[in-house]
């Protein structure tokens, strides 16, 4: 671009950032004024407010001039890119736009520009089967580079993007390398494929590389050793095991077979991409409604994200339960962005729960994609690997919207991810943390409705005014703000004009008669009558477990659950299941897991009332037993110690799901919650037999440990007050005593110190009362870290030290470790660092004593950092190694996302590789337990990235 005097700009940012005119070097000013132009060039071409730029330039450090000292900053830099401009003359390159600035830039005068369209040629040239031409292509743009991108510029947000392109720069090397590779050059990789592996030994895509030059170089012996090496390092420094691709490539080199995919027999012949004229545009989004009731928060977000990532890349998971809307939410957002994405718009449905149809497989998706973007049938390449990425290689240069209507997964999701200028929505039940951790997908989560958009949804497509407005939310309640049971109403009210809303309310509050009250009716029979019928046709097995399913208050059943309820075989048990789903009365929600729509849960909870009161209580009762069983072996494989709670059921079930090791025993745990707190709250609930109120606090105290270790401390606090009150009513001095325990931990979680503090001496009264020595243990070690809490560290010292010495007479070793361990940290906050070592260590062993694998864990991540604030850096690095591996073998994620952040920590202060890779995955695992530890990671992780080397 000139600059109004015919002489032309070009701005380079890939090395030191500089400005030229005419071949000479333009002054850019003061440093800070040089942060302000990196600021407006990274987003060239599209307005940047004033608040932007002043975080970007200061952070966390404005001074109170911020706002003169940039409109400074700018008048400098217009005199600089546009010196011949007179005095008064409005700029041209560097204009004011509302509350900030727009720096015009012509594509081609920017060295970063250049890059990538080299990139994008080069990958259009590999499509084509040129791979010699690509390769060229690529050395080109690689030649842009010349040192450090941004270099001269400080501050946060340069570090930040000095990262993000050093990172770009490193996949094109890699993609440089692979089309090497495919040239059969690859012996002369070796040397700079080594080097690169070297400096970024995380990087699986650079091992597999790197195994592969050396087996072109006939050194098959090194290719495997290069894979023991990369083995070792993400086992040590991530605590996971290759990936897929690598484990493949290790198997080709064993067996003697050609690690390098076949070749292309004939190049493609594609229809050309015009640069700004696309040959085809794809407009495939379904019709969405043209209002959305109720999502104003979710499209602002929406909106928001999109705004952060001007220049494209964004992908968004939408997600909540079945029926919640988010397709229709997605849709309409997606509608609304079309002209921010002027190439078209991509959709598929893959059908991830559909029961009647099997989920579409990334192959299947990318070969719909591609023949939409004109590759004829026979162009299509056979392997997904391949079709993934001429799919990116098609749409490198174009801003799309790709839609990914109900994914089920991860895994399947990431071939089918392009790169920037374009937008990914995939819609979801899950929450999809593997997107989160590979792509930096953003969640955007559903919830219900709440009332007053509940009411405006019926109100809108019933057509019905404000006059029955007390009717139209209570009919808003009943139908618990679900988008879909609210449509069902509302169309029941559309198509019968004269039928009152209070009417269809009173059929409502009926569960008996809400079938009918939803106008699910054909012209022949209710749905009432149809599902009798179907139930007739069944053979008399599954038709009694119809009814007995009623009798379940959980979200889903599996075999072993109704094995027990009707004192069957679990085989017996699952084949009648299976016919149920034949028969379209209940669907799978997971393998091995049977749900019911809410109309058919309304028809088994009639059935289910139908049954004589007797076989009502039994099966409720070995319902209740088979839970309290189960979650209390589950409970007793978990890696946290846990007190001497006998639980004892009448009925054991014959025949349960296996659960050896802490693995299996979190996971069915994790699958189980919702039907065991659902089973709680019934047994608490008015019953039928006197045994139930023993299950109404047993079974959450069951879930005690798996709820504090998932960081679910939301439900942990819920269900412990419901138990407390079941164990109060009970009149059991134990069932108080861990009640209140409990509740103390749980009110801790919440930063309810004083509450806390008081439940646990209530608890120590009961301990006390009843001669519990290791009970008065437990509770004083409690006491002792809400008095620290709360900044009484002489009583807490006392405290701790009474439980110690009540520990040690109890015989109670795993209290006596808790409370060597809460010493050592009291110590340490008060920067007594070797007195809280000497602690620590001693709880360490005593921990490893008594299988307290969590506890051990945490310790170790505790005694990192007093080994690192005291000097002890080789010993801080060890130990947070070990904390890392104690929680690996513990199966617990959160105590994982703990080491994995302390590791980070301390390699970081070090000076090591590796900081950024653990803060990864401690986001990772944080964000999938919605802990709130995720939002500190999150800032250290940027941080780390900031000031990482290229």
């Amino acid at each position: 671009m000139a600059d109004g005097g015919g002489e032309r700009l070009r701005f380079e940012v890939l090395g030191l950032l500089r400005a030229a005119r005419g071949g000479e070097e333009v002054d850019l000013g003061a440093a800070k004024q040089r942060a302000v132009l990196a600021v407006l060039l990274l987003a060239r071409n599209t307005p940047v407010n004033r608040g932007q730029i002043i975080e970007a330039v200061w952070g966390d450090n404005t001074p109170p001039s911020a706002v003169n000292l940039v409109q400074t900053y700018v008048a400098g830099l217009r005199r600089a890119l546009e010196p011949r401009r007179a005095r008064r003359a409005p700029a041209e390159l560097l204009t004011s736009v509302g509350d900030g600035y727009l720096l015009r830039v012509d594509p081609t005068a920017v060295d970063l520009d250049e890059f990538e369209r080299g990139v994008a040629t080069a990958a259009r040239l590999r499509s084509t089967g040129d791979l010699v031409a690509a390769a060229t292509t690529l050395d080109e743009a690689l030649g842009l580079w010349r040192g450090e991108p941004l270099g001269g510029v400080a501050g946060l947000f340069a570090e930040v993007e000095r990262g993000r392109l050093a990172e770009r720069r490193l996949a094109v090397l890699e993609e440089r390398a692979e089309l090497l590779l495919l040239i059969g050059r690859g012996a002369e990789l070796v040397p700079s494929l080594t080097t690169l592996v070297g400096e970024h030994p995380l990087r699986e895509r650079g091992h597999g590389l790197l195994m592969r030059a050396l087996c072109q170089a006939g050194r098959q012996a090194e290719a495997l050793a290069v894979y023991r090496e990369a083995r070792r390092v993400l086992i040590e420094e991530l605590g996971v095991e290759p990936g897929p691709e690598l484990r493949k490539l290790q198997q080709a080199v064993l067996s003697g077979e050609n690690p390098e995919p076949e070749r292309p027999t004939r190049p493609m012949t594609l229809r050309p991409l015009g640069e700004s004229a696309p040959a085809i545009t794809p407009a495939q989004l379904p019709r969405a409604s043209a209002t959305l009731i109720g999502r104003d928060d979710e499209l602002k977000r929406l909106d928001g994200l999109l705004a952060a990532h001007p220049d494209g890349g964004l992908v968004l998971v939408v997600t909540g339960p079945a029926g919640v809307g988010k397709t229709a939410l997605a849709l309409h957002w997606a509608q609304t962005v079309r002209e921010d994405f002027p190439d078209g718009q991509l959709y598929v449905d893959l059908h991830g729960y559909d029961p009647n149809q099997e989920p579409l497989g990334a192959g299947e998706v990318l070969s719909r994609f591609l023949r939409t973007l004109g590759v004829p049938s026979a162009d299509i390449p056979v392997t997904a690997e391949e079709r993934s990425a001429l799919f990116r290689t098609l749409i490198a240069d174009r801003r799309m919207v790709v839609m990914l209507d109900n994914a089920r997964g991860s895994t399947e999701l990431l071939p089918l991810l392009p790169g920037p200028p374009s937008c990914v929505v995939v819609t979801s039940r899950r929450r999809l943390v593997g997107l989160v951790a590979h792509a930096e997908a953003r969640l955007v989560e559903l919830d219900m409705l709440d009332l007053d958009a509940s009411v405006a949804v019926v109100g809108r497509i019933a057509g019905r005014d404000g006059t029955e407005a007390a009717a139209l939310r209570r009919l808003a309640v009943l139908c618990d703000g679900l988008p879909l049971a609210l449509r069902i109403a509302a169309a029941r009210l559309a198509v019968a004009p004269t039928l009152r809303v209070a009417e269809l309310v009173a059929e409502l509050d009926d569960e008996h008669g809400r079938l009918a009250a939803l106008g699910l009716e054909d012209e022949d029979s209710t749905v009432r009558a149809a599902l009798d019928a179907s139930r007739r046709a069944l053979s008399p097995l599954p038709a009694r477990l119809l009814a007995l399913l009623g009798l379940h208050p959980g979200p889903d059943v599996t075999g072993f659950v109704v094995a027990a309820m009707a004192r069957v075989r679990v085989g017996e048990a699952q084949r009648a299941l299976d016919a149920l789903t034949a028969a379209n009365l209940l669907s799978v929600n997971e393998p091995g897991r049977y749900g019911a729509h809410d109309l058919v849960r309304v028809y088994t909870r009639t059935l289910a009332a139908e049954l004589p009161a007797e076989v009502r209580r039994e099966a409720t009762g070995r319902m209740l037993d088979y839970y309290l069983h189960c979650a209390d072996l589950a409970d007793g494989q978990l890696p946290v110690g846990r007190g001497s709670v006998r639980v004892a059921p009448e009925h054991v079930p014959a025949e349960m799901p296996k659960l050896a090791g802490p693995a299996a025993a979190t996971a069915w745990l994790d699958a189980e919650q919702g039907n065991i707190i659902a089973a709680a709250e019934l047994a608490a609930a008015p019953a039928e037999a006197p045994e139930w109120p023993v299950h109404a606090w047993q079974l959450p105290y069951t879930l005690s440990r798996f709820l504090w270790l998932r960081a679910d401390r939301t439900t942990w606090l819920r269900t412990t007050e419901a138990a407390l009150e079941a164990a109060t009513t009970l009149g059991d001095p134990e069932a108080r005593f861990v009640m209140l325990f409990n509740l103390g931990i749980a009110l801790a979680q919440f930063q309810r110190m004083d509450e806390s503090l008081a439940r646990h001496r209530e608890a120590l009264d009961v301990a006390r009362a009843s001669g519990d020595l290791n009970a008065q243990a437990r509770a004083l070690t409690t006491v002792a870290d809400m008095l620290a809490f709360l900044g009484r560290p002489a009583e807490s010292e006392a405290s701790y030290r009474e439980a110690l010495d009540v520990s040690r007479s109890a015989g109670s070793r795993w209290a006596e470790a808790n409370a060597h361990h809460n010493l050592g940290l009291l110590h340490m906050s008060s920067r007594r660092y070797d007195d809280a070592k000497t602690w620590l260590r001693a709880a360490v062993t005593m921990y490893r004593e008594v299988g307290e694998q969590c506890g051990e864990s945490t310790c170790h991540t505790d005694l990192a950092t007093a080994l690192l604030e005291s000097g002890g850096e080789g010993e801080a690095l060890a130990s947070a190694r070990t904390a890392l591996s104690v929680a690996t073998a513990a199966a617990s994620p959160y105590h994982q996302a703990m080491a994995h952040d302390r590791l980070a920590a301390v390699l970081d202060r070090l000076g090591l590789p590796g900081a950024v890779a653990h803060w990864q995955r401690a986001l990772a695992l944080f964000t999938e337990l919605n802990a709130p530890e995720s939002d500190q990671v999150r800032e250290r992780l940027a941080r780390a990235r900031a000031t990482a080397p290229v």
